[in-house]
């Protein structure tokens, strides 16, 4: 395809992010794609179509759009920019408007006069080849129209604009699980940001259109433009900065930038008119996935990659907090990626969950964990046993005991040393107890001697179900549950320890607070994958985000980027150079369940 220069003498860095958008002449509609912020671009579209309101998925390889004859009559089409190919997702139906992606591209809500209804409505359709039987209804009310959907990508939430009868355009935010909808203001085209915490829209205030950001954690609005000419159509970069259209140059409609309160133009007023940007998340990314965990799924499991396969091991069955017997598991699920199947090993002696494992030469190792206790109310306790399993004869043998019982608590191998870190000892002391004792102790396992040692370092704050990566000499704990907190009294902390010197010190917090959250250090960049987000005093959701962590700049960001299933509680393991994060737990479709997918996670550079 033909790359076409479509900006000023502008200097700009090549972007992560690919922007599709709509470009206009006078006799057709066209829609292109631009790799770089706009300094070149290509059509996708086909020459005999209309082609309008694009979208592109987070990992930038599908872009959607709706084309037909003319522009009453439209259909949807999906286009797979690594093969070429073009599917018909819904035939040309009448006026059917703005598609997004949601659920990494699996499905696409849609706006749209259907069945005969005066009015434009919401509706859903997977994202598969012209089934229209398949169409979901997920708004349907008399005397308004629905335009410009967006939605979470868990479809938890959904943001529109409303049109009334009265010709006043407002801005909803409706919560798909409760039924429940605000208005956020009068406006146009809303617009999600990649961690969905924003909401760009445009609106008219003193016969001026701008663009407006609201915050739907804290419920406030900033006033992001400020011209006297019409901003329009806003879409957010990973960064956080947005990309619009508007028709302050000439008075066409070319798109803008709007980074660090200042404004740059990327194209240019001699090549057309250009509108309705939509932004991919960091294509750098690549996703894929291996075979799921076979049998119940559990979640707060052991795993490790060693010599060539991955060992899952116990883990908790069933709906989150509730602790029969039967939710502590011992199961031993092993991967041989070379026929790309699991088998079943010997089960550990310990049915329990919260606990991780390592590997040494010909053995896994296996510290502690949380389990059912007959003898407690409420009925668990730690453990305090090491449990070694001979991968050759496929055995288990208690070889051990700790300094300390502990569960929730992280182990990271250097070399041939196991650090265990923090955790509790959950073990109730009296009827009722859920306090449980928290351990600062850092205890070292050496796994040639099999002998356990006790630094004179302690944790300068205790935490629990937290994660921890090692780099170069650092451990670095993330997130957790602090010391006399309850059950959701969350950390963003990121705590760096020292192994050669001891020392602690603290990096820039999380960009929200979560425990047992699913981290990995992948090309010297360390990853968050889903975790716990909340949202009210005693609301919390599970979110789907992927964040990166760059240590040269002490900076988070969003990569526009999500795990298949919004989780917490995944594990992750080095898989051959790549990050493989298993399992978890979902609240997905209103099920509280674990989940047994294995999504592999790699940077192209």
């Amino acid at each position: 395809m033909k790359r076409i220069c479509l900006v000023l003498a502008l200097s700009f860095y090549v972007s992560a992010n690919s922007i599709v958008f709509m470009r206009e002449f006078k006799d057709k509609k066209e829609v292109h794609i631009s790799h770089d912020l706009l300094k070149t671009s290509q059509k996708i579209s086909n020459e005999n179509e209309i082609a309008l309101y694009p979208d592109i998925s987070p990992d930038g390889k599908q872009v959607v759009y709706v084309y037909g004859n003319d522009v009453k009559n439209l259909g949807i089409k999906v286009k797979n920019l690594q093969t070429g190919k073009e599917k018909i997702v819904l035939s040309p139906s009448g006026q059917v408007l703005h598609p997004r992606f949601l659920k990494n591209g699996q499905e696409i809500m849609f706006s749209a006069k259907l069945e005969d209804s005066q009015d434009q409505n919401i509706y859903l359709i997977e994202n598969k080849v012209n089934n229209p039987s398949q169409i979901k209804p997920l708004i349907k009310e008399l005397d308004k129209s629905y335009y410009f959907a967006s939605a979470s990508q868990d479809s938890s939430f959904m943001v529109y604009q409303e049109n009334r009868k009265d010709k006043s355009r407002h801005i909803i935010l409706n919560n798909l699980l409760s039924k429940e909808s605000e208005v956020i203001s009068e406006g146009m085209s809303p617009s999600l940001s990649k961690d969905q915490n924003k909401i760009a829209y445009t609106k008219k205030v003193e016969n001026n259109w701008d663009i407006y950001i609201y915050d739907r954690m804290n419920k406030k609005t900033q006033k992001m433009t400020k011209s006297k000419s019409m901003d329009f159509a806003p879409s957010f970069m990973s960064d956080g900065s947005v990309v619009f259209a508007s028709n302050r140059v000439n008075s066409t409609f070319n798109l803008f930038h709007f980074k660090d309160g200042a404004i740059k133009q990327l194209t240019d007023t001699k090549l057309g008119t250009f509108y309705s940007p939509r932004v991919s998340g960091d294509r750098r990314i690549e996703q894929s996935e291996l075979p799921n965990i076979p049998g119940e799924p559990r979640s707060s499991f052991g795993t490790t990659f060693h010599n060539g396969r991955i060992y899952v091991v116990g883990g908790h069955q069933g709906a989150e907090h509730t602790y029969p017997p039967e939710s502590f598991t011992a199961r031993l699920d092993i991967y041989n990626p070379q026929t790309r199947t699991w088998i079943k090993g010997a089960p550990r002696l310990h049915p329990c969950h919260g606990f991780q494992i390592v590997g040494y030469g010909k053995y896994i190792y296996a510290f502690g964990g949380f389990a059912y206790s007959e003898n407690h109310i409420p009925k668990w306790k730690s453990l305090d046993v090491v449990e070694r399993y001979d991968i050759e004869n496929d055995t288990w043998e208690v070889i051990t005991k700790m300094p300390r019982k502990r569960s929730s608590n992280v182990v990271t191998k250097v070399g041939n040393k196991a650090f265990i870190i923090g955790g509790w000892d959950s073990t109730p002391k009296f009827k009722d107890d859920i306090d449980g004792k928290f351990h600062d102790e850092i205890d070292v396992f050496d796994l040639e001697t099999e002998t356990f040692s006790t630094l004179p370092a302690r944790l300068p704050l205790k935490r629990r179900a937290f994660s921890a990566i090692t780099r170069g000499d650092n451990i670095h704990l993330i997130g957790g549950i602090s010391e006399g907190g309850s059950h959701f009294a969350l950390l963003d902390n990121v705590t760096s320890f020292n192994i050669t010197t001891e020392k602690f010190s603290e990096l820039t917090t999380l960009p929200f607070p979560t425990f047992a959250p699913a981290t990995g250090l992948l090309k010297n960049k360390l990853y968050v994958f889903g975790g716990m987000f909340k949202t009210g005093k005693w609301n919390y959701e599970y979110v789907p985000h992927i964040y990166e962590y760059d240590f040269s700049g002490n900076k988070w960001r969003h990569t526009g980027r999500y795990v298949k299933e919004a989780k917490g509680f995944s594990q992750v393991i080095d898989y051959k150079g790549k990050l493989g994060v298993l399992g978890g737990h979902t609240y997905l479709e209103d099920k509280d369940t674990p989940v047994k997918t294995v999504e592999l996670f790699n940077i192209s550079l």
